[in-house]
C-alpha cells in the first residue's frame, strides 16, 4: 500500500513538474513564436490593404521567420514597384490621349469653320476662297501628322522587328530630304549636307533610321525661322564602327533645364507653339524610342537663341545569314 501510494505521489509530482516545464518552454519559446506569426499576419494584411510595408527590423528570430519576412518584404517591394510603374504608365497614356484630343480640336474646328463658310457663301471673294482652301489643306496636313504620331506611338509598344538592310547613306539622305525640297525653297532656307569622310555601305535598320532623321529634321525646321540655315553633318569612327549624323539648326534653342526632358513621352512645349508648328509634341519621344530599339542613341547640344544640334549615333552591324 505504501509503495503504491508512494508511486502515485511520485507520478503526480513528476506530472506537475513536466507540465510546469512544458508551460515554461511554451512561454519561453512557443508563445513568442506564435506572437511573431500573429504580428506577421497583421503586417501582411496591412500590406494587402496598402497601408504599409512589413518593417525589416520587426523579425530577427527565429531564423526561419526572419527569412520568411525578408522574402516577403522583397516580394512586397517588387510588387509595389511594378504597381507604381503601371500607375505611372497609365497616367502618361491618359495625358497623351488628353493632349492629342486637345490638339485634334483645333484643326477640326478650322476645317469645319472654313467648310461652312465656303458652303454658305460667306467666303465668296476669289482670293478669300483660295486662302480658305489653302488653310483647309494645311489643317488636313496637320491632322495627318497627328494621326501619324499616334500610329507610331502605338507601334512602339508592339515589339515590331526590322530586317537588317544594306544602307548607302548618301542615297538614304536623298530619299529623306527630297520631300522637303519645296518647303525649303518656300522658306528661302539653306540646307547643306557635309560628309566628313567617305562612308562605305553598312548594315542597319532602314525604317527606324528614316523615321528618326525625319523627326529630327522636322524639329529643326519647326523651331527655326524662315531664311535660316540647317546643316547635316556625317562623321564616322572606324575604330568603334560607329556613324554619327548631326542635324544643326539656327533656331530658338532649348534652355538647359529642359534639355534632359525633351525626349520624355509627356513633355510638351507650350500649346501656342504646338499650334504654330502643327505637331503633337511626340516627335522627339518617338525618335528616341526608335533609337533605343536599334541600339542607337540621340544626344542634344543647344544654346538659347543660337541653335540646337541633334546627333544620331548608329552602330554598323555585320550581316548574319
Amino acid at each position: 500500500m505504501w509503495f503504491n501510494g508512494h508511486m502515485t505521489l511520485t507520478l503526480a509530482i513528476t506530472t506537475m513538474i513536466t507540465s510546469c516545464l512544458t508551460l515554461s518552454i511554451c512561454s519561453i519559446f512557443i508563445n513568442p513564436l506564435i506572437q511573431k506569426i500573429k504580428q506577421f499576419n497583421i503586417k501582411t494584411k496591412q500590406f494587402i490593404n496598402h497601408e504599409k510595408f512589413i518593417d525589416d527590423e520587426t523579425f530577427q528570430s527565429p531564423r526561419e521567420i526572419k527569412e520568411l519576412n525578408d522574402s516577403f518584404n522583397k516580394m512586397a517591394y517588387e510588387i509595389n514597384n511594378q504597381m507604381n510603374m503601371i500607375k505611372n504608365e497609365q497616367q502618361e497614356k491618359t495625358e497623351i490621349i488628353q493632349n492629342l484630343a486637345h490638339d485634334l480640336k483645333t484643326p477640326l474646328a478650322g476645317i469645319r469653320s472654313y467648310s461652312e463658310g465656303l458652303r454658305d457663301g460667306v467666303i465668296s471673294d476669289p482670293q478669300e476662297v483660295h486662302e480658305a482652301y489653302e488653310i483647309l489643306i494645311k489643317q488636313a496636313n496637320r491632322l495627318s501628322i497627328l494621326f501619324d504620331d499616334i500610329t507610331h506611338v502605338i507601334n512602339l509598344n508592339t515589339g515590331r522587328s526590322y530586317p537588317l538592310e544594306l544602307i548607302q547613306l548618301d542615297q538614304l539622305l536623298v530619299n529623306i530630304l527630297q520631300p522637303y525640297e519645296q518647303h525649303i525653297k518656300q522658306e528661302n532656307r539653306t540646307l547643306e549636307v557635309n560628309f566628313c569622310t567617305d562612308i562605305d555601305a553598312f548594315y542597319q535598320y532602314r525604317p527606324p533610321i528614316e523615321r528618326i532623321l525625319t523627326n529630327l529634321l522636322d524639329n529643326a525646321l519647326k523651331f527655326s525661322n524662315s531664311g535660316s540655315r540647317i546643316d547635316i553633318i556625317i562623321s564616322e569612327c572606324k575604330e568603334n564602327d560607329v556613324i554619327s549624323i548631326s542635324i544643326k539648326d539656327e533656331g530658338i534653342g532649348i534652355v538647359p533645364e529642359l534639355q534632359s526632358r525633351i525626349f520624355e513621352r509627356t513633355f510638351r512645349v507650350e500649346d501656342s507653339r504646338n499650334t504654330k508648328t502643327g505637331g503633337s509634341g511626340l516627335g522627339l519621344y518617338i525618335a528616341n524610342e526608335l533609337a533605343q530599339q536599334i541600339d542607337a542613341s540621340i544626344t542634344v547640344q543647344s544654346d538659347l537663341d543660337i541653335g540646337t544640334t541633334m546627333t544620331l549615333t548608329l552602330k554598323k552591324f555585320q550581316f548574319k545569314k
